[in-house]
């Protein structure tokens, strides 16, 4: 009776179902699927964003090349019969502008380019560009129009009348202009800004009253070009190493169908 029971036992103990193995191939494999897929899809939205970012600084190279390698306002015209005009930094808005220190400075990341034309080729002009404190300093005294504001859409500047003599020295003169053009005709002024306070004056070469151009400024951002086709690079070769990341993925690996082998001889 006692052999019996245990034959029983070991019989029901026979029929229990052993705990399944898992190959070791396959047990790496879900273990590691999956893992590579994260930083593959942040390299490749990385490199699509360095892609978007190079374009935009390609496309605003080609658009600062054809205007002429500046992005510059139209010309207006400027009168006045005090001896000077004078303009500080100026801060420009969607709808208008006004003199103020400009922050962030977008200026101080780009070559300036200012353009006079007198009304009259005849009469030699002046236009000079030095430190704020200087320039006010070589105006005192004498009667100029400094600008505050102005509307843009119109165009419509706004000038505050300085009093004192008719006329002033010379400007040629001083010692302390940063970028100067002087003569008859359209003048020219080419001018890598720097950091500090600065201001612009437009006036006779021989510091007699009466002063009446048109002017325009311009902007040149040279990184522009560069800047892109390096990001333009930088993105390709992200994208480049995220495909080959996506391809040598376990979990795409794995979702590939297997070969079709033939067994016809």
């Amino acid at each position: 009776m006692t052999l019996f029971r245990s034959d029983i036992a070991t019989v029901g103990s026979s029929r229990r179902p052993a705990a399944a193995t898992i190959p070791a191939p396959v047990a790496r494999r879900q273990r590691t699927r999956g893992r590579g897929r994260p930083p593959c899809m942040l390299v490749a939205v990385a490199a699509v964003l360095l892609l978007l970012v190079g374009a935009g600084f390609t496309l605003l190279a080609a658009v600062q090349g054809g205007s002429g390698g500046y992005f510059s306002s139209p010309a207006h015209q400027f009168a006045t019969p005090t001896a000077a005009l004078k303009s500080d930094e100026i801060q420009v808005g969607s709808t208008s502008a006004h003199a103020a220190d400009p922050s962030p400075d977008v200026g101080e990341l780009a070559r300036l380019r200012v353009v006079v034309r007198p009304s009259d080729p005849n009469i030699p002009l002046f236009v000079g560009i030095g430190p704020k404190d200087d320039v006010e300093a070589f105006l005192r005294g004498s009667s100029h129009d400094e600008f505050i504001s102005a509307g843009l859409s119109p165009f419509r500047p706004v000038f505050r009348r300085v009093p004192g003599t008719a006329r002033a020295e010379s400007p040629a003169d001083q010692p302390f202009w940063v970028a100067s053009s002087a003569g008859a005709g359209p003048r020219t002024l080419n001018w890598n800004k720097t950091r500090g306070a600065w201001s612009i004056v437009v006036m006779r070469l021989t510091g007699e009253p009466g002063v009446a151009v048109h002017a325009s400024i311009g902007l040149r951002f040279g990184f522009l070009l560069p800047s892109g086709i390096v990001v333009l690079a930088g993105g390709g070769l992200l994208l480049a190493f995220a495909l080959t990341c996506r391809q040598a993925d376990p979990a795409v690996a794995s979702r590939r169908p297997p070969p079709i082998v033939s067994t016809q001889k």
